[in-house]
C-alpha cells in the first residue's frame, strides 16, 4: 500500500481547506489574491472527498 491510505485523504483535504479559510485574510496580505477567491478554492477542496465518496458509493451499488 502507498503512504496515503484512501481513508486519510479526506481528513487531509478537509484540514487543508479549513486552514485556507482561517488564514485567507493573511494569505490575501502576502499574495494579493482576493479573499473570496481563496474561500472558493477552499470550498472546492472540501468537495473533492465528497465526490470520491459519492462515486465510490455509486460504483459499489452498481456492482451488487
Amino acid at each position: 500500500m502507498s503512504k496515503w491510505q484512501s481513508g486519510d485523504i479526506p481528513i487531509f483535504l478537509t484540514m487543508l481547506a479549513l486552514f485556507l479559510s482561517f488564514f485567507s485574510d493573511k494569505i490575501e496580505e502576502f499574495t494579493s489574491i482576493p479573499e473570496n477567491i481563496i474561500l472558493i478554492i477552499s470550498c472546492l477542496i472540501v468537495f473533492i472527498p465528497i465526490f470520491y465518496w459519492i462515486s465510490g458509493r455509486l460504483k459499489h451499488r452498481n456492482n451488487k
